[in-house]
């Protein structure tokens, strides 16, 4: 399965995913939905809050395809939450990638984080 079919089917194809991307732990974007083009600095400073230090995060927020989102919450080396509204965003990191899915208005953002923990972990077990 290629990078894109992940997007495509494992998370939008679930219907509590609206947008998606992966990417690789340097930032680098393998797949994305359309419309959700998360930059690799934007990416990179994800990775940076989870593995590293968030704290940056509490005043300046995370940018994410360009938008403001409200830093939420941290599960450090795995997880980060954040929100813009009535939507929001979660954030995965596996052993070699980023999963980061995007919910809108109406959707469930416990749900939306079960279908990337779920694919995050096929990643880990797989040695992804």
């Amino acid at each position: 399965m290629s990078w894109q079919q992940f997007v495509d089917e494992s998370l939008l194809g679930t219907s509590q995913v609206a947008k998606a991307s992966i990417h690789g732990l340097d930032g680098t974007r393998y797949a994305s939905s359309a419309g959700f083009v998360v930059l690799p600095s934007e990416a990179q400073a994800i990775i940076t809050a989870i593995t590293k230090d968030p704290s940056p995060m509490y005043q300046k927020g995370i940018t994410l395809n360009r938008s403001k989102y409200v830093f939420v919450k941290v599960e450090p080396g795995r997880s980060l939450n954040c929100s813009q509204g009535k939507e929001g965003a979660v954030a995965i990191k596996t052993n070699k990638c980023l999963l980061i899915g995007g919910y809108t208005e109406g959707m469930q953002a416990g749900s939306c984080t079960a279908v990337l923990q779920k694919l995050a972990d096929f990643f880990q077990a797989n040695g992804y």
